[in-house]
């Protein structure tokens, strides 16, 4: 437990001393977990690294290679670092699952952003067995960066990913989180996110493959002026699940947070989200909403939608909302009233319910792809219920 890459927090205690996580555990609400989760088995991954030429970086949790010498970044492997990228945490929680990604790491890199880059930075994971990979980010100081990490169909086992963060000040990083695999596997990433003075952190969220997709992340503004965004697409089909709980601590002054993600959920699929807002003492003139809605496509699906706020001082702006439902007949009579049918009805109805997040500025380079990922899913759905 020596790893000095890691914080001390996270590797000091085995994680054979902590209790098992349950889903009768907050955290772990809602989603069906096997024994396994509690003691996963990794093996050093020996697997062939592929060279996928669409990609800058590929990576399967052990080996990494680049695909470009652009200068706006810096690769270095996790066990070259001799201090850790994130070295304390307000409030995050410790569970046997996280000790375990930490203490169990295949591997890792650190993308260090030195220089402005305009383009997304394309990372691509890959696997054939389990894999836990470290994926640090360290954002230097008036430094504007962009990063895309796809989750595509060389996922092809397990993976508990670990995405650490590292927003210097007055920073800005745009992260897009794509998990489009095909492969029925779990795909569970704990993020973390440091975000200091004047500094901003906009992560988007794709969530339409995997069996389990699920994105864990917690996010730190120490810094007065900082702030944080999340919006993210998910859509299910069959047994999957999609679990996005995102915990926000506005810890300094004039901070901001916004949450939108937005599903659809069919087959016997379900969703999760829990959004928390936790605002500090001390912490006024801070700013920070959370949205999230469901649309359900069938009467086996569900989605579980449960929002927070923690305010410990005033002078602060909050909201929050959620909804889990149907599509409303009105809308549906609404748009079948110009001679389209109840099936292109609710197709318009779902493109427009998720227009509202891949029209938003950051998901021009994948709105389009998204978009038809949806209506691919869509028209799978369709296929397993029949005719409307």
């Amino acid at each position: 437990m020596d790893k000095n890459y890691f914080s001390n927090i996270l590797v000091a205690e085995s994680y054979e001393s902590l209790k098992k996580v349950s889903s009768k555990d907050e955290d772990w609400k809602y989603i069906e977990l096997s024994d396994e989760i509690n003691d996963f088995q990794v093996s050093k991954n020996e697997s062939e690294l592929h060279e996928d030429l669409n990609f800058h970086i590929n990576f399967n949790g052990v080996k990494s290679s680049q695909n470009t010498e652009l200068t706006s970044y810096y690769l270095t492997n996790l066990e070259d670092l001799m201090t850790p990228l994130i070295d304390s945490y307000y409030k995050r929680p410790l569970d046997r699952f996280i000790a375990q990604q930490y203490q169990k790491n295949s591997g890792g890199i650190v993308i260090k952003f030195s220089e402005n880059n305009e383009e997304f930075i394309k990372l691509n994971l890959q696997n054939n067995q389990l894999a836990i990979p470290y994926i640090g980010i360290n954002v230097e100081k008036n430094v504007t960066a962009k990063l895309l990490i796809n989750f595509g169909d060389m996922v092809s086992s397990d993976m508990y990913s670990i995405i650490e963060i590292s927003a210097k000040q007055n920073s800005n990083l745009e992260i897009i989180i794509d998990n489009n695999t095909s492969n029925q596997v779990k795909v569970i990433n704990t993020i973390y996110g440091k975000i200091e003075k004047d500094a901003f952190l906009n992560i988007h969220t794709v969530s339409t493959g995997a069996s389990l997709s699920r994105n864990r992340i917690d996010i730190d503004l120490v810094g007065n002026g900082a702030g944080f965004n999340i919006d993210g697409v998910y859509f299910g089909e069959n047994t999957q699940t999609h679990d996005n709980r995102v915990f926000v601590n506005h810890i300094a002054k004039n901070t901001s947070s916004n949450m939108l993600t937005k599903g659809v959920l069919g087959d016997s699929s379900k969703s999760v989200f829990t959004g928390t807002i936790h605002i500090a003492e001390g912490a006024t003139k801070t700013e920070s909403h959370q949205e999230n809605r469901n649309i359900l496509i069938s009467k086996t699906a569900s989605a579980q939608s449960v929002p927070n706020l923690e305010i410990l001082c005033d002078d602060v702006i909050c909201g929050h909302g959620s909804s889990v439902g149907p599509i409303e007949e009105n809308l549906y009579h609404y748009v079948m009233s110009r001679g389209i049918n109840k099936v292109n009805a609710e197709k318009l109805l779902i493109k427009g319910f998720f227009n509202e997040v891949l029209n938003k500025r950051g998901w021009e380079s994948i709105s389009k792809k998204v978009a038809n990922e949806i209506m691919k899913k869509y028209s799978s759905v369709l296929s397993h219920t029949g005719p409307k």
